[in-house]
Order: structure tokens, then C-alpha cells, then sequence
């Protein structure tokens, strides 16, 4: 199987020069690297950046600097942990507050407020009927206030569950 399509990656002249090249999936590598010109100059470019790489002297880290990287990583989690609680604890108050709702109803209130919702979906849908010449013109008039209201309601909720999503996290190649 060859991944070579046209010129080498940037990923597959940093695996040739460090000889991490995959039998598999870059079999023609070396060969498409010594046969291009355009390919062997960027296996070249490589090659002379990570031996110029190589002989720079590296700076001395200062004491603590591990210490102190955990200490940032761990605050950015413990604060990513308190928005996640904060979350679902917003979570939990909405849903407590509607199981409240029901229950000082009771069933007989519930009985009479689905009933009410029945009544009124039947009304709708009856206007519907009526109105259904009406109606794309009356949407189209309305375009504009419709996507404003849709906004109104989506741009909350969206704010409240993105909290609730872990951050991506970056991977080191």
C-alpha cells in the first residue's frame, strides 16, 4: 500500500531522515524521495534543519520549571472539573424543578394539564388546516423573526452544554 500521492508529506521526509519509516504504509517512500528532485530538496531541508538543530546549545531550565508546568495543568483541570459541576448542577436544578412542578400537580393536575396540551395541539392543528394557504407566506414575511427567536432559544442552550464537553486536548506529533 503506497501513501504517496504526488510529493512526500512533510510527516513522511521527517519519518525517512529519522529512519521511522512504516514497511507498509510508506514502502515507496524512499525510493519516490531519491527519484523526485522536488522531494529529495525537502528530505534535504530536513535533514539540514535537524543537524542545525542539533548543535544549538540548550538552555538551561530553571529549577522548578517542572513543578510549576504540573501546577498550572492541574489547575486548568480542577478549574475544567468546577465548570463541568457547575454543569450538570444547573443540570440537576432544571430537571428538580420540573420533577417539583409535577408532583405539587399532582395527578389529577397533570391528568388536566395534558389534557390541556391535547386541546390545544387539536386547536393548532385545526388552525393549520385553515391557514394553510396562509402559512408560507406568513413564514416567508417572518424570516427574518423566526431565525431571531431559533437564536434566541439555541444560543443558550448551546452556551450551557458546551460547558458541560471536555476541552480538546492538544497531541503531540
Amino acid at each position: 500500500m503506497t501513501t504517496i500521492s504526488g510529493h512526500l508529506t512533510d510527516g513522511q521526509a521527517q519519518r525517512l531522515i529519522d529512519g521511522l519509516l512504516d514497511p507498509v504504509l510508506d514502502a515507496d517512500v524512499a525510493g519516490h524521495a531519491a527519484a523526485c528532485p522536488d522531494c529529495a530538496a525537502l528530505v534535504e531541508s530536513y535533514r539540514f534543519l535537524g543537524e542545525a538543530l542539533g548543535e544549538l546549545e540548550l538552555p538551561e531550565v530553571p529549577s522548578g520549571f517542572t513543578a510549576s508546568v504540573l501546577e498550572r495543568i492541574a489547575e486548568a483541570e480542577t478549574s475544567l472539573a468546577r465548570e463541568r459541576r457547575v454543569g450538570f448542577a444547573v443540570m440537576a436544578v432544571v430537571l428538580l424543578a420540573a420533577a417539583g412542578a409535577l408532583a405539587a400537580a399532582g395527578a389529577g393536575g397533570l391528568a388536566t394539564t395534558v389534557g390541556g396540551w391535547a386541546d390545544g395541539l387539536g386547536e393548532a392543528a385545526r388552525a393549520l388546516r385553515l391557514g394553510q394557504g396562509v402559512l408560507p407566506g406568513l413564514l416567508s414575511a417572518l424570516r427574518v423573526q423566526i431565525l431571531v427567536g431559533a437564536a434566541a432559544v439555541a444560543v443558550p442552550l448551546l452556551v450551557g452544554l458546551s460547558r458541560l464537553m471536555p476541552a480538546p486536548r492538544a497531541e503531540i506529533a
